[in-house]
């Protein structure tokens, strides 16, 4: 029975152990991914052409740009020569991109390659080395090393395993006593003796195997078997955009077409200095006008109905109408007025037609003097009546946009309530925050970036002598109609100065935000590389900005898709 337990518990600890071969994996069953190979590739350039050309397959794909402008060149015919001797012709197959299918594209190999390239305005020669790689060679087992070999702790434990297992089947088989004067009792006793310690010992042996096993828990792997802890990743490879080590951007040219890369190539300049304010966008004061209740009163429909927001309008325009609300006591008395003059004006009428009788007997001033006050009545009471029942017409004080109106029709208002607010869009003013720095006799011009990306130029009239956020406010004139500023908007404001400073000038969106917040621009150091420089900046207008220093003359950087390079990881 000992036995028995002793071969189970020896089982529990070997199914533990695992035997991999060549290949091998631990992990789901699932495909592996295998790290894709750095495509071969060869890049070169002149003054005039900038060329990448990459072996995929049987196809070599050859891409053609502007060095300046990293734009695409179309309609270039290229003719291309591999080793002196193989001469194949390119086909257009995109925007730029052009591919060679030759026999000599796939097999492994350096070759030296000439690309005779001709365009409507150039015709150039370039050439490269493209190295296409084979399969790579198994790699050979490492030779046994000796002291690596004695330095293994499992060798010494199975040996110290091995002498006391010897050690211990030496003593195993000797008798337990002296043999007897009886042969016969004597081989009753030994047999059963002997047959025991052979049942321990295996079991010892058995139960000490088990034990090691449990202990190490080894596992044996051929080549290629890995059981993790490695820290290098696979290599990556291959038309994909990565960060490399140095910081420094990979951007293959499929990349660079999808993000529509662009370049400039740097040119030292002069521009006049600028500084930067935060402004407001308000209505021009002759341009907007605010409709008010001239009294108290109730809102009624025109026969234009209500005006609404939005609805353009022009000056004297009836916008709604106002009929005036009075309490019972008012009422009353305009009532008691009315009939009082209605009264007055019978009796005025009898006495002008008396008098119509007499004239020649009557003085003409009398008869005069009648009709007058009749006149004088009845004009009165017109003046009165719409006080109960008049409506009152509320007309457009300027020509406009209505931006707000707080009127439904049955509304009450009161006396001095604003109804309708009417603003021009076509003439806006700019309110902007200028510091006590900023010398008003210094701006010569100033601009803010419109809509359509494009500046719209801003003529200054002057600063406020009133503190407003701690700040005199500087006031600017919008001079080009239809501008499309909204009013309320947050605008920055570029105010040009006297002065002038060198630099480089660069459209805004080269310039980037890196890791810690500081602005950085990107080179294009080769066809397919791109590095961060830091660089000082000085606003310029609403699309530029002055460079002045980190860069140098001559450089190609970045101006269309640098965001793009930037995010790269």
């Amino acid at each position: 029975m000992k036995l028995i337990s002793a071969f189970v518990l020896a089982f529990a600890c070997f199914s533990s152990l695992a035997y991999a071969g060549p290949g091998h994996d631990h992990g789901d069953g699932g495909a592996s991914v295998q790290a894709s190979a750095d495509i071969p590739r060869l890049s070169s350039v002149t003054a005039d052409l900038e060329l990448v050309a990459t072996a995929e397959g049987h196809k070599l794909t050859v891409y053609l740009d502007n060095p300046a402008t990293n734009e695409p060149i179309d309609g270039a015919t290229i003719e291309v020569t591999a080793d002196g001797k193989g001469k194949a012709m390119a086909k257009p197959v995109g925007p730029g991109v052009y591919e060679v299918d030759a026999d000599w594209v796939d097999t492994p190999g350096v070759k030296a390659l000439v690309f005779t390239v001709t365009t409507p305005k150039i015709a150039d020669l370039l050439n490269g080395t493209l190295d296409i790689h084979g399969p790579e060679p198994a790699a050979a087992a490492p030779p046994l090393d000796f002291k690596a070999l004695m330095g293994r702790v499992e060798l010494w434990v199975w040996s110290a395993i091995t002498a006391a297992l010897g050690f211990f089947l030496s003593f195993a088989f000797r008798p337990m006593r002296a043999p007897d004067d009886d042969p016969a009792a004597a081989a009753l006793r030994i047999e059963p003796n002997v047959a025991g310690s052979i049942r321990q010992a295996a079991a010892l042996l058995i139960v000490m195997a088990a034990g090691l096993a449990l202990v190490s828990n080894p596992s044996w792997a051929g080549p290629g078997h890995d059981h993790g802890g490695g820290e290098s990743a696979a290599p990556t490879g291959g038309n994909v955009p990565r960060r490399q080590a140095d910081g420094s951007v990979f951007m293959p040219k499929p990349a660079q077409r999808l993000l529509r890369i662009r370049t400039l190539e740097t040119s030292a300049t002069t521009a006049p200095r600028a500084v930067e304010l935060l402004g407001t966008v308000v209505s021009d004061p002759a341009a907007s006008g605010r409709v008010q209740a001239p009294f108290a009163g109730r809102i009624e429909l025109t026969n234009a109905g209500i005006a609404f927001v939005g609805q353009r309008v022009k000056q004297g325009d009836v916008l709604a109408g106002l009929v005036p609300t009075v309490s019972s006591v008012e009422r009353g008395s305009v009532q008691q007025q009315l009939a009082e003059i209605d009264g007055n004006i019978a009796q005025a009428e009898q006495k002008v037609s008396r008098l119509g009788k007499l004239v020649g007997s009557v003085p003409q001033a009398e008869i005069d003097q009648a009709r007058a006050e009749l006149t004088a009545l009845r004009e009165r009471r017109k003046a009165l009546s719409p006080s109960l029942f008049g409506q009152e017409q509320l007309r457009a004080p300027v020509s406009g946009i209505i931006a707000s109106a707080n009127v439904r029709a049955g509304q009450v208002v009161d006396a001095r309530e604003v109804l309708f607010e009417i603003v021009d869009p076509d003439k806006v003013w700019i309110e902007a925050i200028g510091f006590a720095s900023v010398d008003e006799k210094s701006i010569t011009a100033a601009s803010v970036g419109g809509q359509d990306s494009a500046p719209i130029e801003l003529k200054f009239l002057g600063r406020a002598p009133e503190l407003k956020q701690q700040s005199q406010p500087l006031l600017f004139s919008v001079e080009k109609p239809g501008s499309g500023l909204a009013i309320g908007k947050s605008v920055t404001v570029v105010a040009r100065l006297k002065a002038t400073q060198p630099g480089i000038v660069l459209p805004e969106a080269a310039v980037v935000r890196a890791g810690n917040g500081l602005p950085q621009v990107w080179t294009k150091s080769n066809p397919e590389r791109f590095v961060a420089k830091p660089v000082r900046t000085e606003p310029l207008d609403g699309q530029r900005v002055l460079i002045t220093d980190g860069l140098a003359p001559g450089l190609r950087i970045v101006t269309e898709g640098a965001e793009f390079v930037n995010q790269v990881r």
